[in-house]
């Protein structure tokens, strides 16, 4: 009932710890010093909360959303951040691509719940990390302390050799397109590329950014599930 691509006009409504677990219909005369009810946007309350397992772990909380037995086994694919998934996710629409599950992580330094769910029930997930000096250091220490398989954890580089960070995609004629869509007369900067596909997504538009950002993005998006096809063999 809750589309991903909206979380981010969503607010998180939460009351304080020690509130009182009756309902106000068994108590209709609740003290209001016992109530501490807080409101945040999706995106800061997320960033207030860096312990979380992914992006889409606050509203799975608040809806209370337990894992099934039936799907426990489902593959899917664990990305850094929201970047890596704004531009994949929407690479993926418009180029008709099916893919299996794109999850955002919080960074690469944060993913060590997730992989150890991964380890300790057996999920099937590729994590993809940044190519850069950081990304290639947390992928090396989930092996080295968490025991995670060679094949479990990938960085971009492993894809392509041309990227680092997922911004790499976007060539000359790219840049451009962005640019032109978001009115501005510079390249657009990583902030305002994140804001692009972010809206693109959550708005159904799509703009052409080229033969060049078609091919490397198919290329990635093959490349995804040629290697979740490999994890744990």
């Amino acid at each position: 009932m809750i589309e991903p691509k909206w979380l981010e006009q969503t607010f998180i409504v939460t009351n304080r710890a020690d509130a009182p677990l009756q309902s106000m219909m068994d108590d209709i005369s609740l003290d209001d010093e016992s109530l501490d009810v807080k409101v945040a946007t999706y995106r800061s309350f997320v960033h207030a909360h860096p312990t979380q397992t992914n992006y889409f772990q606050p509203v799975l909380d608040r809806l209370e959303v337990i894992p099934s037995r039936f799907d426990i086994q489902r593959r899917s694919i664990i990305l850094e951040s929201r970047s890596d998934y704004y531009v994949l996710r929407y690479a993926a629409v418009y180029l008709g691509k099916e893919t299996s599950p794109l999850m955002p992580g919080l960074g690469a330094g944060t993913l060590g719940a997730l992989v150890a769910l991964h380890l300790g029930w057996g999920l099937e997930m590729l994590f993809v990390v940044d190519g850069d000096k950081q990304g290639v250091f947390e992928r090396r220490r989930y092996i080295e302390e968490f025991g995670l398989s060679e094949n479990s954890i990938i960085t971009l580089t492993d894809m392509d050799q041309d990227l680092k960070v997922i911004e790499d995609i976007l060539d000359a004629n790219a840049k451009h397109a962005i640019s032109s869509h978001l009115n501005i007369k510079s390249d657009p900067t990583k902030a305002q590329i994140k804001r692009f596909f972010q809206e693109s997504i959550a708005s159904g538009v799509q703009v052409n950014l080229g033969e060049g950002f078609n091919k490397i993005a198919l290329k990635l998006l093959d490349s995804l599930e040629h290697h979740l096809a490999n994890v744990g063999s």
